[in-house]
C-alpha cells in the first residue's frame, strides 16, 4: 500500500498537519490518528503539495470507506471554512455526529466488500463506489448497522445463506420460519413476536451461524404520532407566491404578516419537491417551534420527517443522521446547525422567520445559517425561501435591489383580521399614579375582562428572575459577579442570586459586602417576579410562566406550549421564547410591560430588533376566530421602533431606519468583521488587537479599502475572569473585506477569534 503525505484536519485550533496516509483515500474521510500523547479524529484535506521535510507519522486507521457526506455538502463545507475563517473539521462535526460510522463488513451487490477493498490499498475503487453510492447507483444493504450489540439501538434479525439444519427443534423453526416469510430480515422483537418464542433461541442460531444480529439506530423517542391532514385551499396570494417561485436556483424572501399564511406556501411547495423526487431542508430558529410543526409535516407527509435540534439525544440525533445518509427521510426540520444537514438532491431550503438572530452562531465556528443556506441552494440548484413578517434589513435592501424576488402576503386568512395595536404611554400613568407601576391601570382592566370573557392573555417581558439587581440603599453598591462586570439577578424561588453570563450564583447577603450595613433592596422586575404579582392580582387564574428558567428540562417547553395551545392556561408570562410562531386559538390579550428594554442596548441593530419583537409578539394576539388587542406599555412612544410596530407596518419602519445605517456605513450598505481579544488584564486585551491593526494598515490597499475602529472596550468589558476588547473592521465591498481578512486571519491557535458579519456586540 503506496502512502503519501496528505493533510489532516482537526476541529481543534490546530493548523492542518501532514500524515502519511494511502494513496487515493479521498477528502472528506475520516481518520484516526496519533496526535501528541493521544489519539483523535481528523479530516481528510488531500495531498499535500509541499510537505514539510520531517519524518511523518502514518495514520492509525480510516474509518470511512468513501466520503459519507453528499458531494455539495463537501462544497458547501468548502465554501464555509474560507468565508468564515474556520477549520472543516469544525463544521464537518456539526453535520456529521462521530459515532456515525460504516461497517467495513458491508458489501455492494456484485462487488468485493469494502474492508477487502482497504485492505488491498483500492482506495480509488471505495471513492468511485462512494460516488455512485451518492448517485443512487449502487445500493449498500446495512452499511451504518452496527456489528457489536452493544449500545443504543434496535436489534435486527438476519438469515444466513447456511443450509437449515435436518431436523431443528420446534422453537427454532418457529424462528427460521418467521424469517423466511419477512424476506429473511427482522427487528428482534417483532420476530420473537410473530415467532411466540423466548430470546434464548436466537443465541442457539447466532452460535450455530444460522442468523446474524446487528445493532440498527430507530427514532427512539423521536416517534411521532400521526395527526390528520388539515390541508386548506390556497389563498390567491398564497397560489400567485406557489407560482412565482420556480424550480431553479433564486432567492425569494416571502413578506407576510404575522398569520398570513407563510406555512401553508412553504407545505405546498415542499409537495411540489417532494413529487419532483427532490429533498427539502426547512430551517427554524428555536425549537420550541419544531413541535407543532413536526405535527403537521407528519400528517402531511407520514413517515418522511427526520428532525435536528439541540434537545435531542446523541443517538436521536445519530438515528436522523443515518435516515439522511440512506435517503429514509426526504424533508429534514431543524435549527442553525440543521444547514449543514446530509442530504442528497435538495430541490427546496426554506428558511422560517429569516430575521432571527439565533440563526447566527455566537460560538465557533460562528457561521450564519441563513446565509450558508442561501449558498447550499446555489450549489444544489434550487430555491430558497426566506419568510419573515419583519424581514432582516439585509434581506429586504436585497430584494429592493433585486438580488432577491420579492413575494408579499398582505392579509390573514378570511374571517381572521390583525389584532388591534394600542399604546399605554407610562409617563402618563406615572403622571396619574405618582409612581412606577408595572402593570397600567388599562392593562390590569384589560386583563380581567378576557379572563371573564374565558380566553387567554400573554405578557412579554424579555427579563428572566425575580428582580434584576440588588442595591444597598447605604452606600449605593450594586452586587455584581465576581466574575463578570454584570448586575447579579435575584431568582427567589431559588433563593440565589445569579449572573446569566457565566452561571455563577450565591446565597443572597444578609448585609452589603461594601459597607456592612442590612440596607440591601432588590431593584427592577423579571418573569418571576411578574408570574407572582399575577397570582395576587387574579387568584383564580391559571399562570404558565415560560423562560430559560422554567424550560431547562427537557419537553418542559413543548408541553407548556401545548397545555397553552389546547386552552390549560389562562395567562402565560414569559421572554422572547413565546414572541416567536406560536400559535394559540384562545389568545387574544398580549401586553409587552416594558417596550422600551431593547432599546437601551449599545447596538445599530437595537432598533431593528426592538420592532421585530414587537411586531412579533402582537402577531400572537387574535390568530383564530377572536379578535385580539395588543397593549404596548413604553416611556418612548414617539420612538419609529415603537410607533411602526403599533401600526404593524415593516415597510415604513425600513423607510426611516435604512437612511441612518446608510449613513453610519452600516450594514446592508457596508460588510463587518469583529476580532475579539480577550486577556488577564486589559491592557493585555488591547495589546493583541494594537497588533492586528499595526498589520492590517500596513497592508497594500487597506486605507483605501476598510475602515478600523478600535480597539475599544466591550460592551462587557469582564466575563468569566477575563476582560474583553473589540476590533472592528467595516468595507463598502464584501470582496474587498475578505481579501484584508485573509491577510489578518489570527489562526486556530490565536488568542483573538475573527467574527464575520458579527450580530452580537456584547462580549
Amino acid at each position: 500500500m503506496n502512502l503519501v503525505p496528505t493533510r489532516i484536519d482537526f476541529a481543534r485550533p490546530l493548523p492542518p498537519l501532514t500524515y502519511l496516509a494511502p494513496e487515493g483515500l479521498a477528502p472528506g474521510c475520516r481518520v484516526r490518528v496519533r496526535l501528541g500523547a493521544g489519539a483523535a479524529v481528523g479530516i481528510v484535506l488531500g495531498p499535500d503539495p509541499s510537505p514539510p521535510d520531517l519524518k511523518l507519522l502514518p495514520i492509525g486507521s480510516v474509518m470511512d470507506p468513501f466520503p459519507l457526506l453528499p458531494p455539495g455538502l463537501w462544497e458547501l463545507l468548502a465554501f464555509a471554512a474560507g468565508y468564515y475563517f474556520c477549520g472543516t473539521a469544525h463544521l464537518m462535526a456539526l453535520c456529521l455526529p462521530q459515532a456515525v460510522a460504516a461497517d467495513w463488513h458491508a458489501t455492494p451487490p456484485d462487488g468485493r466488500g469494502l474492508a477487502e477493498l482497504r485492505d488491498a490499498g483500492a482506495f480509488d475503487e471505495l471513492a468511485r463506489i462512494g460516488e455512485a453510492w451518492h448517485r443512487g447507483e449502487v445500493p449498500i444493504p446495512r452499511l451504518f448497522h452496527r456489528r457489536s450489540r452493544v449500545g443504543r439501538g434496535v436489534s435486527e434479525i438476519r438469515r444466513t445463506p447456511l443450509p437449515l439444519p435436518k431436523k431443528p427443534l420446534a422453537a427454532q423453526a418457529k424462528i427460521l420460519l418467521a424469517l423466511e416469510q419477512e424476506g429473511g430480515v427482522m427487528l428482534e422483537s417483532a420476530l420473537l413476536e410473530a415467532a411466540g418464542v423466548g430470546a434464548s433461541v436466537l443465541g442457539t442460531l447466532e452460535r450455530n451461524g444460522l442468523i446474524e444480529r446487528s445493532r440498527r439506530l430507530d427514532l427512539l423517542s423521536q416517534r411521532r404520532e400521526e395527526g390528520l391532514d388539515r390541508r386548506v385551499e390556497l389563498s390567491p396570494d398564497q397560489q400567485q407566491v406557489v407560482d412565482g417561485i420556480g424550480g431553479g436556483f433564486g432567492v425569494h424572501l416571502l413578506y407576510g404578516v404575522t398569520g398570513s399564511g407563510k406555512t401553508e406556501v412553504y407545505l405546498e411547495l415542499a409537495e411540489r419537491a417532494l413529487r419532483a423526487g427532490k429533498r427539502v431542508l426547512w430551517l427554524v430558529p428555536e425549537i420550541g417551534l419544531t413541535p407543532r410543526l413536526l405535527a403537521r409535516l407528519e400528517a402531511r407527509f407520514p413517515g418522511k420527517v427526520a428532525v435536528g435540534h439541540a434537545g435531542l439525544n446523541a443517538s436521536e440525533k445519530q438515528a436522523d443522521v443515518v435516515r439522511l445518509l440512506e435517503d429514509g427521510a426526504p424533508i429534514f426540520v431543524g435549527v442553525r446547525n440543521a444547514v449543514l444537514a446530509p442530504l442528497r438532491a435538495l430541490g427546496l431550503v426554506i428558511v422560517d422567520e429569516e430575521h432571527e438572530g439565533s440563526y447566527k452562531s455566537e460560538e465557533h465556528p460562528r457561521f450564519h445559517a441563513r446565509d450558508l443556506a442561501i449558498k447550499r441552494a446555489q450549489i444544489e440548484d434550487c430555491p430558497v425561501v426566506l419568510g419573515s413578517a419583519t424581514p432582516s434589513l439585509e434581506s429586504w435592501q436585497s430584494a429592493q435591489e433585486g438580488r432577491y424576488r420579492l413575494h408579499r402576503l398582505r392579509e390573514r386568512p378570511v374571517g381572521i383580521t390583525l389584532p388591534t395595536v394600542e399604546i399605554v404611554d407610562l409617563r402618563e400613568t406615572y403622571r396619574v399614579e405618582h409612581r412606577r407601576v408595572v402593570f397600567s391601570p388599562k392593562l390590569v382592566s384589560a386583563m380581567g375582562e378576557t379572563l371573564r370573557r374565558g380566553e387567554q392573555s400573554m405578557l412579554l417581558l424579555n427579563r428572566r428572575g425575580f428582580e434584576n439587581w440588588w442595591l444597598c440603599r447605604a452606600c449605593g453598591k450594586t452586587l455584581e459577579c465576581p466574575h463578570c462586570s454584570v448586575s447579579l439577578t435575584y431568582h427567589k424561588g431559588a433563593f440565589r442570586l445569579r449572573c446569566h453570563l457565566c452561571g455563577f450564583e450565591t446565597v443572597p447577603p444578609e448585609a452589603c459586602p461594601a459597607c456592612g450595613e442590612a440596607r440591601l433592596r432588590g431593584v427592577g422586575e423579571g418573569t418571576e417576579r411578574i408570574e407572582e404579582d399575577l397570582a395576587a392580582l387574579f387568584p383564580t387564574a391559571r399562570i404558565l410562566r415560560l423562560d430559560r428558567d422554567t424550560t431547562s428540562r427537557r419537553g418542559a417547553l413543548e408541553a407548556g406550549l401545548l397545555a397553552a395551545e389546547q386552552g390549560e392556561v389562562d395567562i402565560l408570562v414569559g421572554t422572547q421564547m413565546l414572541a416567536k410562531g406560536h400559535t394559540f386559538p384562545k389568545l387574544t390579550l398580549v401586553g409587552v410591560l416594558n417596550a422600551d428594554q431593547g432599546l437601551k442596548i449599545p447596538d445599530f441593530r437595537a432598533g431593528e430588533r426592538t420592532f421585530q419583537l414587537l411586531t412579533q409578539v402582537s402577531g400572537r394576539a387574535g390568530r383564530a376566530d377572536r379578535p385580539g388587542r395588543v397593549l404596548i406599555q413604553t416611556y418612548s412612544p414617539e420612538h419609529p421602533a415603537i410607533a411602526c410596530a403599533v401600526a404593524q407596518d415593516f415597510e415604513a419602519f425600513a423607510a426611516s431606519e435604512l437612511p441612518f445605517r446608510k449613513a453610519m456605513a452600516y450594514p446592508p450598505y457596508a460588510y463587518l468583521a469583529l476580532f475579539r481579544s480577550a486577556g488577564r488584564s486589559l491592557e493585555e486585551a488591547f495589546g493583541l488587537l494594537q497588533e492586528l491593526r499595526g498589520r492590517a494598515e500596513a497592508l497594500p490597499g487597506s486605507r483605501d479599502t476598510v475602515r478600523l475602529l478600535g480597539p475599544l472596550e466591550a460592551p462587557i468589558v469582564k466575563a468569566r475572569d477575563n476582560y474583553h476588547a473589540h476590533l472592528l473592521v467595516k468595507a463598502t465591498s464584501r470582496q474587498g473585506l475578505g481579501r484584508i481578512l485573509t491577510g489578518l486571519d489570527p489562526g486556530p491557535a490565536a488568542h483573538s477569534t475573527l467574527d464575520r458579519d458579527p450580530l452580537s456586540f456584547t462580549v
